[in-house]
């Protein structure tokens, strides 16, 4: 069976790190905005999410693990109806629990600030 990233390139992986299957929850983050998603799988360079019915900003959004203890600053690299890839642009480790959609919105605008100041 072929990966989906197989099957977007005519047979070859181009990914640049293997993925690793996961189902656990973590957190999108657009502004002051946070949604619950579902990794399907992770890789040092990104991520695959469950969409449900959030509104992926298109730009991309910052994505909070707390089960990994890591935040990411991403870029959307390809979508489906269901579905969506991610790049990590930036990320560093998070220094306590994420404490729902309100610690993840926090985690989020201290990382991004961070990212300014640098």
């Amino acid at each position: 069976m072929r990966s989906d990233a197989e099957n977007r390139s005519g047979g070859v992986d181009l990914r640049a790190h293997p993925r690793t299957p996961t189902k656990r929850k973590a957190y999108l983050v657009d502004g002051r905005k946070a949604w619950k998603c579902s990794l399907i799988d992770i890789a040092e360079g990104g991520a695959r999410i469950a969409l449900g019915d959030m509104d992926l900003p298109a730009e991309g959004a910052f994505l909070v693990d707390s089960i990994a203890k890591r935040v990411h600053r991403t870029r959307v690299v390809w979508r489906s109806e269901k579905e969506a890839g991610l790049q990590f642009l930036e990320s560093d480790t998070l220094d306590g629990p994420a404490g729902g959609k309100d610690g993840a919105v926090s985690i989020a605008t201290r990382f991004a600030w961070r990212l300014t100041t640098a």
